[in-house]
């Protein structure tokens, strides 16, 4: 089940966005809805494995956690392509790039075009993220259940927002992430929603032992981090005709991963530094400048910081190992996911149902 079946951004928009906004504020409303329809629908189909094999037999129930499950999905993508510049997804323009262009089809200069668009962004995915917790809060189960389930969500939530920031605020850090930031960032902003949440809802809402929960929750961090690996290596190599976003955008912000991580460690780290646009005389002019605020050593760092060179970047990350050794540790963790989900707490016709998710972890391409 994704949102090209159960359209609730469509919905949630035509029912509650007061009349009267103008032409302006419906295109808008439409771009968030056109931009909220062709996900992979990994999340519900994770939920729905555990949920059935698990005892869950109200479809109601499946329905509306599938739904809001995938809500709380796009909801988080529309801002993390705020947070990362990113004005494409799934190979078109996202809600960003919708609103930027139609203001600059109306003559509005790029800045304020621009400056809309993130506005547009940003609210639009409260808009999804306000749907989703509304979707989790009118789950039809007992109050019990429901504050249990609830708990879960708010954790993922928190999880999420806080590894965002922190994948953020690693590209501005002068000094390379470490595998285990990198690893860290990854279980956090993507496994605890995409993974874990969907493994651990299917137990509370389907009436299941606790005792099954510790075993998926583990499961849900290696496998949810794995294909955070995977999605990051997909950013660097993966084909734009196929991923449906830019293979440049990661290097261009130099995001915190787990090549990066590893390319530090070895004799390529320099030039590849150098290709990524920072180099050694950029990052001493910094400290100069915050040390002494000193004008013309910032005009110093100016001009010496190295034009972004991605494609030889790419290049060289391939070169020095990063991309295998980041596939590796993609494979590592899928086995850990493995092991965890072989606990004697797991029944047999459940570790079925989550096999085929494991087989496949490593084999995407978009």
């Amino acid at each position: 089940m994704t949102l090209a079946s159960v359209t609730a951004a469509h919905r949630m928009t035509a029912r509650d966005v007061p009349a009267g906004l103008g032409p302006a504020v419906d295109d808008w409303a439409a771009d968030l809805g056109r931009t909220t329809r062709s996900g992979k629908g990994m999340r519900s189909a994770l939920f729905d494995a555990v949920y059935a094999t698990a005892g869950g037999r109200d479809e109601a129930v499946r329905a509306a956690a599938c739904q809001a499950l995938e809500l709380l999905h796009e909801a988080f993508l529309v801002h993390d392509d705020l947070a990362d510049g990113d004005d494409h997804r799934r190979g078109e323009p996202n809600l960003q790039g919708r609103t930027t262009a139609r203001a600059a089809a109306r003559g509005v200069p790029a800045e304020t075009a621009g400056h809309l668009g993130m506005v547009g962004g940003l609210l639009g995915g409260d808009l999804l993220l306000v749907a989703a917790m509304g979707e989790f809060a009118r789950l039809p189960v007992s109050p019990p259940v429901l504050r249990r389930a609830l708990e879960e969500v708010e954790r993922a939530v928190v999880a999420s927002v806080a590894g965002e920031y922190a994948d953020v605020h690693g590209a501005t850090d002068d000094e390379p992430p470490t595998r285990e930031h990198a690893l860290a960032i990854g279980a956090a902003k993507t496994a605890a929603y995409s993974v874990i949440l969907p493994l651990v809802l299917g137990v509370v809402l389907a009436g299941a032992p606790e005792e099954l929960i510790p075993p998926l929750r583990e499961t849900g961090r290696h496998l949810g981090t794995a294909y955070q690996v995977i999605d990051d290596v997909l950013g660097v190599f993966g084909d734009p005709a196929v991923t449906g976003k830019s293979n440049e955008g990661d290097l261009l912000r130099r995001a915190p991963t787990v090549l990066l991580a590893f390319a530090a460690t070895t004799d390529a780290w320099p030039r590849i530094d150098a290709a990524l646009g920072r180099t050694d005389s950029t990052r001493a002019g910094s400290a100069r400048a915050d040390a002494r605020a000193d004008s013309r050593a910032d005009s110093r760092a100016d001009s010496d910081h190295a034009l972004p060179d991605p494609s030889t970047a790419r290049a060289l990350l391939r070169e020095c190992g990063a991309r295998d050794h980041a596939l590796g540790i993609a494979a590592d963790l899928v086995t850990a996911a493995r092991a965890a989900l072989d606990s004697p707490a797991v029944p047999h016709e459940l570790r079925a149902a989550l096999g085929p998710h494991l087989a496949t972890a490593l084999e995407r391409t978009r």
